[in-house]
């Protein structure tokens, strides 16, 4: 048994634990939820951006135990979901665009700049932790094309014995 096997029971529940633990804590400070209040989805997506690091650490654990392994069908799950959460986080910063400014011209003249510049850094994470995602989702698919491409050569060019050969 490869070492890494060993561990790996453990490097993916601590993922797991680093998706769930702040996807609750997430959760739990966004309610109760209120989709019709600007005021509120404009927190809500700017709050996700202080969240996201601790989920991209998790989604680095199992994509580098799964590519290690290898383990193409959990590299190829996790390529799909890196894109997939990506994609939610681009339609979420579309929207945070346009809340930002409704909350920007209600706000006072004078505390303009906080809210652009909460929507500036908040943008910036949420951008930057699209690109990981979506670097992470390649990463993985391609982990996973080259762990299903060896595993297809082994199995076509079985290894002969060396005893008995001239």
């Amino acid at each position: 048994m490869h070492s890494l096997r060993r561990i790996a029971p453990g490097a993916y529940f601590v993922a797991a634990l680093l998706f769930l633990i702040t996807t609750v804590d997430y959760l739990g400070n966004a309610w109760p939820f209120l989709p019709g209040d600007i005021s509120w989805r404009y927190g809500v997506v700017g709050m996700v951006s202080t969240y996201l690091l601790s989920p991209l650490l998790g989604c680095l654990i199992a994509s580098a135990t799964a590519a290690w392994l290898p383990q193409p069908r959990v590299s190829r799950v996790l390529g799909v979901v890196c894109w997939v959460v990506a994609g939610v986080l681009l339609t979420a910063l579309g929207g945070f665009v346009l809340d930002s400014l409704q909350v920007r011209s209600a706000a006072a003249p004078d505390a303009r700049w906080v809210t652009t510049t909460s929507f500036l850094l908040a943008s910036a994470k949420i951008f930057l932790s699209v690109l990981a995602l979506l670097t992470l989702g390649v990463g993985n698919l391609r982990a996973a094309s080259a762990a299903a491409g060896e595993s297809r050569s082994r199995k076509s060019n079985p290894a002969r014995p060396i005893v008995g050969q001239s």
